[in-house]
């Protein structure tokens, strides 16, 4: 038997008691805090909840913490209660962000989790939109402002949000910031997120002050790199791998109809595998997400999950922008951020994150978007390596954006 919810997801029959016990919860507010002081402090074991459960831990780096391999990424969720039914299948490591859901993300995370604060390991993140930032109370502020919301007296990971200039991981003053703020015991390590580690590992491993790395690496794009994984792994810094999914277009994708579990359980064991990653950072939107990316956990390849990837990769081969390659960016006369913009397009069309790809796009700087495309003969298509139309993307990305 089944149990549908939000729209006709369904949750397994293992875990329906413990789905009905969160629904009674309601919205997060006074009867859900409630709720939730009432929670034991560590994830059940009961037979119960050992079908669906995080089954293996691992040491971030050199930090000394053991977080879940299949962890939670928290950039868009519609139901806090998402956080604590994760919690309670074994995830331990939460991300979030400043910007996700313009800060309720970290509102909602400290709400959710607060009573079991000891019990995970919380990481956010902060843009720093220059290299020559100049304002070290400036960024000891703003990570002040995430301990309140996140209601917590320290964060374990506190990162520099989307680096794409190497120049930024050796600024006097972040490192000054972040030094004075584990001094003050505000947060334990830091680190940074990036989507081009090609470019900014190499600065990582010149430095000896990061300890945590977040970064894309999935099937599609990450095997050039591999090789300053393994050395930043080998140096005792985490790592942390996001965009897992590659675009996540298996629910549009017709090799992949009724086997779309089988392809987000293989392209999460993929990234596991490589045996100098430490974990993957997912969006966990729904319940049944939850389920669906924590049966990964502990499980190694299997015979169909090549194959499975094999499908996605004939299908979505040619409509999946590698936000990491860049190849394309020189090309273009106007300094168009093609791969941003690509990457927001993904986030409204697959992700389903509408309103986070339309913020995004409205705060981008009006001479990087693609105005002119149209008069333009696609010197981006040419460039691109792997058989893109990209400025029929870019234009289209514009109309869709724009809206």
């Amino acid at each position: 038997m089944h149990f549908c919810f939000q729209g006709g997801e369904k949750m397994s029959h293992v875990n329906r008691r413990r789905f009905l016990k969160w629904m009674g919860m309601g919205a997060l507010g006074v009867s859900v805090k409630k709720s939730l002081k009432s929670s034991s402090a560590e994830p059940d074991p009961s037979e119960e909840n050992a079908a669906v459960r995080i089954r293996k831990y691992n040491s971030l780096g050199k930090t000394g913490l053991k977080v879940s391999d299949v962890s939670f990424g928290a950039i868009n969720y519609f139901n806090p209660n998402v956080l604590r039914y994760a919690y309670d299948l074994g995830v331990n490591l939460f991300d979030t962000a400043e910007g996700y859901m313009r800060t309720m993300s970290e509102t909602y995370l400290g709400q959710a989790l607060k009573d079991v604060r000891h019990n995970i390991v919380i990481s956010t993140k902060h843009v720093v939109s220059s290299p020559q930032i100049k304002d070290r109370n400036a960024h000891i502020g703003r990570i002040e402002e995430s301990l309140k919301r996140l209601e917590t007296d320290y964060i374990d990971l506190a990162l520099l949000h989307n680096v794409s200039n190497p120049a930024l991981l050796e600024n006097e003053d972040v490192l000054s910031a972040y030094a004075q703020l584990k001094k003050d015991g505000k947060i334990r390590f830091a680190g940074f997120s990036t989507h081009v580690p090609q470019e900014i590992f190499p600065k990582l491993l010149e430095l000896n002050f990061y300890d945590v790395a977040l970064f894309i690496y999935n099937h599609l794009e990450g095997k050039s790199f591999e090789p300053l994984i393994e050395q930043a792994r080998k140096k005792g810094i985490g790592t942390i791998a996001m965009k897992v999914l590659a675009g996540n277009k298996q629910g549009s994708l017709k090799s992949l109809v009724n086997e779309q579990l089988k392809y987000s359980q293989a392209a999460i064991r993929w990234v596991l595998a490589n045996p100098h990653m430490d974990c993957c950072v997912i969006t966990m939107n729904t319940f049944s997400h939850v389920e669906e990316y924590v049966m990964a956990s502990g499980k190694p390849m299997e015979r169909g999950d090549l194959e499975a990837i094999s499908k996605y990769q004939s299908e979505a081969g040619s409509q999946y922008c590698r936000v990491s390659c860049r190849e394309c960016l020189s090309s273009c006369p106007r300094g168009v951020a093609i791969n941003d913009i690509l990457r927001y397009t993904m986030y409204y069309e697959d992700y389903r994150l509408e309103k986070n790809a339309l913020q995004l796009y409205a705060e981008m700087e009006k001479e990087k978007k693609p105005l002119s495309c149209g008069n333009c003969p696609g010197f981006c298509t040419d460039a691109c390596p792997f058989g893109l139309s990209v400025k029929e993307r870019l234009i289209h990305s514009h109309r869709l954006l724009s809206a």
